[in-house]
């Protein structure tokens, strides 16, 4: 049996906790009336394949149902659309496969099973725990499309279609058998053409997840070699194959690729970032404790906030447009008190150089406090000593 991603029953747990909206999306049954309607459209908006005209494809799709144990009738559909694709809906007791552009001319008779193993695999998945994924699927994909939802229900959304289609190629992998095979067939929909290589393609996969584990910030993993990179790992690396994958799909957190559960982790590093810089009785001002209680009005500092190499290493795991983030929130609180400024943001730079955000800080300093490089230099130094003259007196340990 092959075992949803980590990120599937993380959101499926998420909404479970959430009685209401769980009750009334488990209760929301596709209706009779509204099968009828589905199949009244395919039939006219499709041609249905028959099992009699079309042995051997019927075939291939009966040799995929028992791999999986998929026991629903289900009949196959060819659309009028150009794009090489394939879909599958399914109800309690049926199940239809859309196929479009020319994908049984495309594929050979080993790639047709890696298809119709992976849109099978859908249903398997959303079968599974009493339908709890394809009901967390219905829920986090109504609350994506609302306009007015926030972006990183848009983003959870995505990643969670990601995963799905990840463990769907795993069931396309074990119809097929093949690695290379079942490669060779999602390289083929995804280009269109009708001589790949998968060998060639795993290849690129990995120069392309190298150069951007370099630090290419702002680009993402492209999609389909992530699936491609997956599959290898499944193969060769089974043990850990869902460490390994998250990490992949993970990356540096992205402040503007935010979803449900890092978003959390960027709102608890930011609150225990702040304690530390508050932790000072100096930096305590009535202004800054005003300026603490806009970003969390509910709460009181973590008083046992402190920087260590588990913190450096969170900071580190940010994206370059997220850590310019943290150094604008200590920004901000260097600036709130006119009578701390000197000596605070002298604070913020030493801060700064224990999280290794010197650069951003810098650079935020001279573009918000309108300073040259000779002008800057002057300046970090009046701060540093504003500060020593502050701790010299007060003969506070900051940290």
């Amino acid at each position: 049996m092959i075992k949803p991603f980590p990120f599937h029953s993380d959101l499926r747990d998420y909404f479970k906790k959430q009685d209401k909206t769980w009750s009334w999306f488990s209760e929301e049954k596709v209706k009779a009336e509204q099968q009828e309607a589905f199949k009244t459209d395919l039939l006219k908006n499709s041609y249905r394949i028959d099992p009699n005209t079309e042995p051997k494809v019927y075939e291939i799709l009966n040799t995929a149902k028992d791999k999986l144990g998929i026991l629903v009738p289900i009949t196959i559909y060819q659309s009028q659309s150009m794009d090489n694709n394939a879909g599958v809906v399914f109800f309690e007791n049926e199940a239809h496969i859309i196929l479009s552009g020319t994908i049984l001319k495309l594929l050979n008779e080993d790639e047709l099973l890696v298809l119709f193993g992976h849109e099978l695999s859908h249903i398997l998945l959303f079968n599974l725990e009493n339908g709890d994924f394809e009901i967390t699927n219905r829920i986090i994909n109504t609350i994506a499309s609302d306009g007015n939802s926030e972006l990183f229900y848009y983003e959870t959304a995505r990643l969670y279609q990601l995963y799905t289609e990840l463990y769907c190629d795993l069931g396309a992998l074990k119809v097929s058998g093949s690695l290379e095979i079942t490669i060779q067939t999602l390289v083929k929909l995804n280009t269109g053409l009708e001589k790949v290589s998968a060998e060639s393609y795993l290849k690129q996969a990995n120069e392309i997840l190298e150069r951007i584990e370099k630090g290419s910030d702002g680009e993402t993993h492209p999609e389909n070699f992530i699936r491609a990179k997956s599959l290898e790992i499944f193969e060769n690396d089974n043990a850990n194959f869902y460490s390994k994958v998250e990490k992949i799909i993970s990356g540096k957190t992205d402040l503007h690729q935010l979803n449900l559960f890092n978003k959390k982790l960027v709102f608890d590093i930011t609150k225990e970032l702040i304690s530390i810089i508050l932790k000072p009785k100096w930096t305590q001002s009535e202004y800054c404790t005003a300026l603490y209680k806009q970003y969390f009005s509910n709460s009181d500092k973590k008083t046992d906030a402190f920087i260590d190499d588990t913190f450096k290493q969170k900071i580190e795991n940010g994206k370059k447009n997220l850590k310019e983030y943290y150094a604008y929130v200590m920004l901000d609180f260097a600036l709130c008190d006119p009578d701390l400024k000197e000596a605070f943001i002298g604070h913020i730079l030493d801060i700064s150089e224990q999280l290794s955000l010197e650069d951003e800080m810098k650079t935020i300093l001279k573009k918000e406090l309108n300073l040259t490089e000779k002008t800057y230099k002057a300046f970090a130094q009046n701060c540093t000593s504003t500060l020593n003259t502050i701790l010299e007196s007060d003969l506070e340990n900051t940290y």
